[in-house]
């Protein structure tokens, strides 16, 4: 029965010693750590455990302190009192100072008979006094680890939040995320990171995992993980896969989750020369024609190309379509100048796309066009010019006239035989 309550109920001087050791010389009271009190099995450098007998803990503290005179108090105040293992009762115990200036603090506590397993986080105030009444008090944070209770039933897995990427084809960069331990009542003591992506186009720096600090109940962690990105990666979404691994109420926890993140690249959209020419006449068409090439790794989307010349025209577009990479596409424009315009005007023409994964990129050019105005035509309205009558024209004339009079002439000489021809036949 002793030796199944030193190995189930354990109070770990983990969170204990940096800070104790840290504080001496500065704060009122510090532990001494190599000690040994009767009743203590080794110090609590080499791992003292408290030991529990009939549902009794007895924690030892051997306390030092250069200040205090007199008595000193030592109270365990558990931080989440709905989730206590320790029956109602007085929480303190106070201490005379032994020879040599230490306080062999002993502290008596109850426990629940049907306590829980679990790390309850606690904080030891030890309180005294200077030889001129000089309030002195520290305060320590400490873990009671109990595992010889009721199973616990709370959810042993981590909670990944905020998980951001710097992550670009061929360069160095990282995934940052945060790591949360949500139970009221368990330490994830030792956890381990790996993160992989399937593809192998994102690949860790150096070693494939990350040891991180222990989370107590409620705590949390931010972790950067650096990775590269190979000079070959595919600009899309991944799928990387996060590993975790941890001791948790004496057990090995595992969890594994896959998150999206992106690998990006700066869209790289060129353009060739423009081709079209300095002038046109107003009212004739001018095409415009310009190369667009895409040097990236990413397919450029909805790439449009808009010209704009104040004057002429606010906005023409026309829309090219999907770049692939390593394409080049040619956009064309025509622009046709009203017939009453004429100068010289400027404007601009801007090309526009997305790459695969949404992200916009753009370019503009200058362009300049002068406008001639259309050239002078021969006036319509001016009357021609009489022509003098030619000798063939006359003759002409003059044989039509013959020939209106003997028709003229005949057609009498014909009416007056018709008329004598029927009176003699009365």
């Amino acid at each position: 029965m002793k030796s199944k309550a030193f190995t189930a109920v354990l109070l770990t001087a983990l969170f204990l010693v940096p800070i104790w050791t840290g504080a001496a010389g500065e704060d009122a009271f510090t532990l001494d750590l190599t000690r040994v009190l009767p009743g203590m099995n080794r110090s609590w450098l080499q791992g003292y455990e408290p030991s529990v007998s009939q549902d009794r803990l007895t924690l030892l503290l051997p306390i030092l302190s250069s200040r205090a005179s007199g008595p000193i108090e030592t109270a365990l105040i558990v931080a989440d009192e709905a989730h206590s293992p320790f029956k109602p009762q007085t929480m303190s115990v106070r201490t005379q100072p032994s020879e040599g200036g230490i306080y062999a603090v002993r502290l008596p506590l109850s426990l629940y008979a049907d306590r829980t397993n679990g790390d309850y986080a606690c904080v030891l105030r030890i309180s005294g006094s200077t030889e001129s009444g000089e309030a002195l008090v520290t305060e320590l944070p400490y873990t009671l680890r109990i595992r010889d209770g009721q199973p616990n039933r709370e959810p042993l897995r981590m909670q990944i939040t905020d998980v951001l990427t710097d992550l670009k084809v061929g360069e160095d960069g990282w995934v940052r995320m945060t790591l949360t331990n949500p139970c009221r009542t368990v330490t994830f003591e030792q956890p381990v990171l790996r993160l992989s992506d399937e593809r192998r186009e994102i690949l860790p720096q150096g070693a494939d995992v990350v040891y991180l600090d222990d989370l107590p109940p409620g705590g949390q962690q931010t972790v950067t993980f650096p990775m590269t990105v190979t000079p070959g990666a595919t600009v899309s979404h991944h799928s990387l896969q996060l590993s975790l691994s941890w001791q948790a109420l004496g057990q090995t926890v595992t969890q594994t989750e896959c998150h999206t993140v992106s690998v990006t690249q700066e869209p790289r959209l060129e353009q060739g020369g423009l081709r079209m020419a300095d002038s046109v006449v107003a009212g004739d068409s001018l095409t415009l024609t310009l190369p667009l090439m895409n040097l990236g790794r990413a397919e450029l989307t909805n790439v449009l190309v808009s010209v704009s010349l104040p004057g002429i025209t606010e906005k023409q577009s026309v829309l090219v379509g999907t770049i692939a990479p390593g394409e080049t596409r040619n956009a064309q424009l025509t622009l046709t100048p009203g017939r009453h315009l004429s100068g010289d005007f400027t404007g601009t023409l801007t090309v526009e796309a997305t790459d695969a994964l949404g992200s916009p990129t753009a370019l503009t050019l200058p362009v300049a066009l002068t406008v001639e105005p259309p050239p002078v035509t021969a006036a319509l309205d001016a009357p021609a010019p009489a022509e003098e009558p030619s000798h063939l024209t006359g003759g002409l004339l003059a044989g039509c006239a013959l020939l209106l009079v003997l028709c003229v002439a005949q057609g009498v000489v014909l009416r007056r035989k018709i008329r004598r021809l029927e009176e003699e036949r009365l």
